[in-house]
């Protein structure tokens, strides 16, 4: 099961712990062209296209995809705002449901966030413990305004009703400890990252599947007389992702790059924008073909101080 669009109700499935997907391919595609040229004899001409401007509401979502929407914002807001981005998210609403089950991966307590975290929903909806519904709670003027525009479908209550109980993800690591060691200048080029990443296969599955992480490639495609040019996701997990022209690379081996994974994220992010770049959701662990992930490397960290 994925977040996709569905056309009957009975296509949602309520007992995901966690898509496979994230919310991100929904507002920065694996794949979008953002300019058409064509070149004719005597002129070039080029046209630049437009994200889809209709109005959409999300819903579903688990609360650390919701929340890594507003963690990617910081980004596309920074020195150039992404029209993109921008379009996409000013005409969506994201609906999320507060998590009730969660399995090993789940890690969203250790970051200290939690399971009805609210960052990055327009509403929140909370599971009743007699499974007939949903408490609403309005996060933004966003979300406020679609409750008063379906207030005729919603039950209201004078009492207020029992709420299921949420999950309790285990807390695997302590993260004050893991970000005070990656800023110790010294622990840059300890040999714990080449020994950390002796099974990673730079296969780019944590990234992909990660809702968070944002790199891309911009490359033009077609021919002498037509074509377009697409931003394209990218990895910095592939061994190709910092190689100069010149042969050079900066990150020439696969420690190298699992440490820039771990450092952006819970390191240079956090110095950037003042935000972790995770969720706590896990996929990066739940799919890898190495049964490897971040929370390993964070673990390791927390316990060891290698």
């Amino acid at each position: 099961s994925q977040y996709d669009k569905i056309t009957r109700a009975n296509e949602i499935a309520f007992d995901m712990i966690l898509p496979k997907n994230t919310l991100k391919s929904l507002f920065f595609p694996r794949s979008e062209c953002i300019l058409k040229y064509k070149i004719a004899k005597r002129n070039i001409t080029i046209s630049q296209t437009s994200p889809e401007s209709a109005k959409r509401v999300i819903f579903g979502v688990r609360p650390c995809d919701a929340r890594a929407i507003s963690i990617d914002d910081s980004l596309f807001n920074w020195d150039y705002q992404d029209e993109y981005w921008l379009t996409r998210k000013n005409n969506s609403i994201i609906i999320s449901i507060a998590c009730t089950e969660s399995d090993e991966f789940c890690m969203c307590t250790s970051l200290g966030n939690n399971p009805d975290d609210t960052q990055g929903s327009d509403i929140l909806l909370y599971p009743l413990a007699d499974e007939t519904g949903w408490q609403v709670k309005e996060i933004t003027e966003k979300g406020e305004n679609l409750i008063k525009n379906i207030e005729h479908l919603i039950t209201k209550h004078d009492a207020q009703p029992d709420i299921a109980q949420l999950a309790n993800p285990e807390q695997k690591f302590n993260i004050e400890k893991v970000i005070a060691w990656l800023e110790e200048t010294q622990n840059f080029d300890k040999q714990f990252w080449e020994q950390i990443s002796q099974r990673c296969i730079g296969c780019g599955i944590c990234t992909y599947m990660c809702p968070t992480c944002h790199c891309f490639d911009i490359q033009d495609e077609g021919d002498f007389y037509t074509g377009n040019r697409r931003k394209n996701w990218d990895s910095c997990s592939f061994a190709l992702f910092t190689l100069h022209t010149s042969g050079h690379n900066p990150r020439p081996t696969q420690a190298s790059r699992w440490r820039q994974r771990i450092m952006h994220k819970f390191n240079y992010y956090i110095h950037k924008f003042n935000t972790i770049s995770c969720t706590g959701c896990g996929r990066c662990t739940r799919l890898c073909p190495v049964d490897m992930g971040i929370t390993e490397t964070l673990t390791f960290i927390s316990d060891n101080n290698p």
